[in-house]
């Protein structure tokens, strides 16, 4: 009986583990998607105003990996989890419109 527990606890204390880490590497995914954003609107002052239409910032998987070792002390972030989490925010916040990004490559190496 007390080992049921105790392995119950444990798997809940790795479950709550995994969800706080999912949610830490979503917000720095976040932040990197934000980063890359402002730098583009830095450049749409310089540019030709026909320009700033076609102007696109980029986002990659070690942008995220960076932030999230900056903001978090998340030091070992498995490149595939972190292009996993930058595809889902990068299609939830729009990215298509102005930024580009590599977490598709390696879905396409794969294929």
């Amino acid at each position: 009986m007390f080992r049921r527990r105790a392995e119950r606890r444990r798997a809940a204390a790795l479950a709550r583990l995994s969800a706080h880490f999912d949610a830490q590497l979503a917000a720095a995914t976040d932040i990197a998607i934000t980063r890359a954003r402002r730098e583009l609107m830095a450049t749409w002052p310089v540019l030709p105003p026909a320009d700033r239409l076609t102007a696109r910032g980029s986002v990659s998987v070690a942008d995220v990996q960076a932030v999230a070792w900056e903001h978090f002390g998340l030091g070992a972030v498995p490149p595939d989890r972190a292009a996993a989490v930058l595809r889902n925010r990068y299609e939830w916040r729009t990215g298509t419109l102005d930024l580009d990004t590599d977490a598709y490559d390696d879905q396409e190496k794969k294929a």
